[in-house]
């Protein structure tokens, strides 16, 4: 398992995007790109952070339904993942104050007090990730 949490750790650490996918309002699949400027650090706890205007149609759809899923494409090399868990919006103060940027104030004018101002926690439950190389297509998916 530890190389297995080195290797998704590698990926997300890697990928300047992620796209993230929910469950929208009317039962359907919705994916969106985020940008991944809070991950860059993450540790092996593999609780993975984005930022988000608490108004923005993910959050009313992971209120209803919070299954969602991750997917990271390295187009520089053979690794692609997707990871499935739950999205959650975080309430705790200091967590949100940790992780707030000075890069956010063109979208929360208010800082790290602006009440639009959201942070989502992503929490992995599964995987998939492929790797290609000379030899073939290596799949490797299961349970964290």
């Amino acid at each position: 398992m530890k190389n297995v949490k080195q290797d998704i750790i590698e990926i997300i650490r890697n990928c300047e995007v992620a796209f993230l996918a929910t469950i929208n309002l009317d039962n359907l699949p919705e994916t969106r790109a985020l940008i991944n400027i809070l991950n860059r650090e993450m540790d092996d706890m593999l609780e993975i952070y984005f930022v988000s205007d608490v108004n923005a149609p993910k959050v009313v759809q992971l209120k209803k339904n919070s299954s969602a899923s991750l997917y990271y494409y390295l187009a520089e090399s053979t690794k692609n993942m997707i990871l499935f868990g739950k999205l959650e919006l975080v309430a705790d103060k200091s967590l949100k104050d940790k992780l707030w940027r000075n890069d956010f104030l063109p979208h929360f004018k208010n800082g790290k007090n602006d009440a639009s101002y959201g942070v989502l926690r992503f929490i992995p439950t599964g995987y998939k990730y492929y790797t290609y190389e000379a030899a073939g297509a290596r799949k490797n998916e299961g349970k964290l």
